[in-house]
Formats: structure tokens, sequence, C-alpha cells
């Protein structure tokens, strides 16, 4: 009896001990490691692409009119609004001239992506080349003044082959903008935009960059191959007049922002979501320009 009692002297004094001691631990939480890490890191940086990259990427819009141009490179940084809009375009083909462009006045769509509403060529290629979309979107929030750069020297290409000069769907400028050279495209008829037709190895020359071969997404069946073989093809006249709202911008080539009449190009970049956030259901970094099929599908 006399051990059996010290026994359970014993488990009562090791109990309250404990009690004391998790109270302790309670009171005073241990310091936390030097080692810890956050329970959310922010996710790493996109992979900035090499200039090579860059000109494999923009090589099928590089000679596009500036003002067409300014609205694909925004809206790039909005695919999924721009798969949206090419499926409501689709599916209300009914609708023309100032009741589709009514209708789209409605959508929350970005200014860019309802502009594009006015041209449904180019928002079908945009939608139907997702991968080369995003990876455009990318590569304009990460590196605009870069990609900028690359479609200037490939119009320098372009232009030095003979291959990019005025005609009756666009006029070709070369100017000064802070202090720099720069082709600018516009269209003749600022109420029409053609949207132009061409294979990068014809317009550019012989491609340099083996590893990064160019995007290439074909031409109507309408267009004769003989024509884009020669040079640049242009298809349907698209009528931008009842736009104009959506379509007072350019490319400031000098400094490099995109210039768009609705929102000033510095403020996009600044409250754009994805630059806000590096999620919205979509890989920061897409496929590397370069991996793709002659057709510009996923190689």
């Amino acid at each position: 009896m006399f051990r059996w009692g010290r026994t359970l002297t014993a488990l009562a004094m090791l109990m309250a001990i404990s009690g004391y001691v998790s109270a302790q631990t309670a009171d005073n939480p241990p310091a936390p490691s030097a080692q810890a890490q956050p329970a959310s890191q922010p996710p790493p940086s996109a992979e900035l692409l090499k200039p090579e990259q860059l000109e494999a990427l923009v090589a099928p819009i590089a000679l596009y009119p500036d003002a067409l141009l300014a609205n694909m490179l925004a809206a790039a940084t909005y695919p999924l609004e721009v798969v949206e809009a090419d499926r409501f375009v689709k599916e209300n083909k009914n609708l023309k001239g100032d009741a589709l462009k009514a209708a789209v006045d409605k959508k929350s769509w970005d200014d860019s992506v309802k502009a594009l509403s006015a041209t449904p060529s180019v928002l079908d290629m945009m939608s139907d080349k997702l991968d080369w979309t995003k990876s455009l979107g990318d590569a304009m929030l990460a590196q605009q003044a870069d990609l900028m750069d690359a479609i200037q020297r490939l119009r320098e290409k372009a232009r030095a082959n003979n291959k990019l000069s005025s005609n009756k769907q666009q006029k070709v400028t070369v100017t000064q903008q802070e202090s720099r050279q720069v082709i600018v495209i516009e269209p003749t008829d600022p109420d029409t935009m053609y949207v132009p037709y061409y294979e990068p190895a014809t317009v550019y020359g012989a491609w340099p960059y083996a590893d990064y071969p160019p995007y290439y997404f074909g031409y109507p069946s309408y267009i004769g191959a003989g024509v884009v073989a020669s040079g640049i093809a242009f298809g349907t006249a698209w009528a931008i007049g009842r736009w104009g709202n959506f379509w007072g911008g350019g490319c400031n080539w000098g400094n490099r922002p995109l210039q768009q009449r609705q929102r000033p190009a510095a403020l996009r970049q600044q409250q754009h979501p994805r630059r806000r956030r590096q999620s919205d259901g979509f890989p920061r970094q897409g496929r590397p320009a370069g991996t793709q099929s002659r057709n510009g599908s996923p190689g």
C-alpha cells in the first residue's frame, strides 16, 4: 500500500508539472525559427524572352497598321476576354454596324477587346491561337519596350527587303520619334482597316534564328498563294469609322508606350489585373516562341 501511495503521489506531481509547462508555452510561444518561411510566397517572375524570341513572337503581326497593332497588343493581356468576344461575335452574326457596336458597348471587356470586335478575323485568330496570344500578352506586360523594339527591327528588315511600302491600303512612313528613326504604318483611309497577310520568310528575308522560327498563321483561302508568295496581301476591308472611340490610338515608338484614346497606357499597365496578381487561370509564361509548327499550332 505504501508503494502504491508513492506511485499515485508521483503521478499527481507529474500531471501538475505538465499543466504548468503547457500554460507557460501558451503564454510565451517560442520565437519563430530563423529559417521559417511565410505561408504564401509571391510567384516567381516570368522568365524574360530573348530578342530573337520576341521577333519570332511578333513576326506575324509586326507589319500590321499601328492602330490595329496597338489594340492587339493590349487585348492580348486579356486572353479570356478575347475568347469571350470572339464567341459573342460568332454567335451574333446578325448584328452588324451600329447594332454590333451598341451590343459590344454593354460588355465589361477592355476597350482594346471591344475595338477588335470591328475586325472579327483578327479576333478569331487571337482566340484560335490562344497559346500565342497569352505569350504575347505576357511579353507585353513584362517587356513592352523590348517587344516594340522587336517590331521595329522586323519592319526595317521588311523595308530593306523591298516588301514594306505605301499602297492603296496603307501608308508607310519613316520618321523620327524621340531621336529614334521608326517606321509608322497607317491605314490610307482612317475609317477602313485592312488586315495584311504575309509569309515571314518572304517579307523579312532569310530568318537568322534557327532555334526560334517565326510564328506563321497562314492566310484566308480567298487570297491567292501567288500574291502572298510575292509579298504582302490584304484581306477584307473592315469599317472602323463608327468605332472611333476605340480606334483613336496607336504606338509612340519613341518611348514605346501604346497610345489608346480611352485610357493612358501607363495607367492601363499599373491597373492591369494580371500585373496586380499573377494568377488568372493561365500560366504566367506561355509557350516560348519557336516551339510552334509552321501553321502556328503547338508542336
